[in-house]
């Protein structure tokens, strides 16, 4: 009887023993909750074997490659419009007039009736030295009368001179200088040929002159050479690099898709401007072919096609991160397994808490426990994947995410 007793409580102390470890087993196999896992959750990627292939993709905008704008030296009233946007033109063309305001027409005035004041002091200036010299011939006239009179005729000439290059100067910029009360009109000629492209004025507009001192005039009409139009785009500071001058370019128009044409880089900007307080580089676009379908303003998809390198390990580049001037990812940590190839439980209980003997990891540095750090070297980077010389093996998983900044750090940004 005794002895079936002792066989009972062995049975029982056994199937306690059993029932503990897999209540253990299952707190420690038992899921996170929520908000817990999702907090410790960090974004990972494997590196792989892959293509990487440099591009640089921007939006650009067709335009001829030589325009001008036309403007008025004179400010005043637009009073005739002979052309209109699409309009052929020819160099010397007139394409507009413009009557001058009040006080330019003042001043024509003033610059006509200059010239005419001084030729009529010159001439009797003139006049005055001629008989003072034929009385000093006859001894009738002083030597310092006849040099007075000399000066004043040679002063009276200097005036008339600076007044008829004034004259000239007015004649040859375009503007008339009326005679006999007619009304006075300026011609706005075009400078070049080719295409009126924009005409920003229309008939009775105010303009103002654009050789004025206080501001840069008004912008009467565009005339462009349309047989050679380029493409011009804004290159990223941080892709400037990627990019060389006679480097090919694959250009698509949004109004035409499916028509598709090449391109070199001509021209890069020497300095940044500002655009959206992004830095970009001004780059200019040659067309291989000029074809109907380039219309200035169109918008041009420009895709720059660079280095490319087949078959190399590459990480995404979210993965790489730079800490004193070293390129470096957090690799995850290999998980020991059972014979059969997944985690056993009680590998999972035990590596649930720290192993003996070793200092507890503060809630910073918790990310030890799962990721090491790797110091890699790079090479080729496009758009979204980088190349691995060293540091890393393919098919190893690092994380995409920085895992030493707290979860609610990087929701926050």
């Amino acid at each position: 009887m005794a002895k079936s007793n002792g066989r009972r409580r062995r049975k029982w102390w056994f199937l306690g023993s059993l029932a503990v470890l897999g209540l253990v087993a299952a707190a420690a196999a038992r899921p996170k909750s929520a908000p817990e896992e999702e907090k410790d959750k960090v974004k990972t990627a494997k590196a792989e074997v892959a293509d990487v292939q440099v591009r640089v993709t921007e939006v650009g905008s067709v335009e001829p490659q030589v325009k001008v704008d036309v403007k008025s030296v004179l400010s005043g009233k637009v009073v005739e419009l002979l052309v209109r946007e699409g309009d052929v033109v020819k160099r010397g063309a007139i394409m507009a007039r413009v009557e001058p305001d009040v006080n330019q027409a003042r001043d024509l005035a003033q610059v006509k009736n200059a010239v005419e004041e001084a030729s009529i002091t010159l001439r009797q200036a003139q006049e005055n030295h001629q008989r003072d010299r034929g009385l000093l011939d006859q001894g009738l006239l002083s030597s310092k009368d006849n040099l007075e009179s000399e000066t004043r005729f040679r002063s009276a000439k200097a005036v008339y001179d600076a007044a008829v290059e004034k004259y000239r100067i007015v004649q040859e910029s375009g503007v008339p200088i009326a005679l006999g009360g007619a009304t006075q009109r300026l011609n706005v000629t075009s400078p070049m040929d080719g295409v009126v492209i924009r005409r920003n004025v229309e008939l009775g507009d105010t303009v103002t002159s654009g050789v004025s001192s206080f501001n840069s005039g008004t912008v009467l009409m565009t005339v462009a050479d349309i047989g050679t139009m380029i493409v011009k785009a804004g290159i990223n500071e941080v892709d400037i690099g990627k990019v060389r001058l006679e480097q090919p370019v694959k250009i698509s128009l949004d109004a035409y898709p499916k028509v598709k044409f090449a391109g070199l880089i001509k021209r890069i900007g020497p300095a940044a401007r500002a655009e959206e307080k992004v830095k970009v580089f001004d780059v200019e676009i040659a067309i291989d072919r000029q074809q109907a379908e380039l219309r200035t303003g169109m918008t041009a998809n420009i895709d720059v096609v660079g280095e490319r390198k087949d078959k190399v390990l590459t990480v995404p580049v979210e993965a790489l991160f730079r800490k004193d001037d070293a390129e470096l990812v957090y690799a995850k940590k290999a998980v020991a397994a059972t014979p059969s190839g997944s985690p056993g439980i009680l590998s999972r209980v035990f590596a649930a808490s720290p192993k003996d003997g070793a200092p507890k990891l503060d809630d910073k540095d918790k990310w030890k426990e799962r990721f090491e750090v790797r110091t890699v070297q790079t090479g080729l980077s496009s758009f979204d994947k980088v190349e691995v010389v060293s540091g890393l093996k393919a098919g190893e998983e690092i994380a995409v995410e920085d895992p030493t900044r707290p979860k609610e750090k990087k929701d926050r940004e």
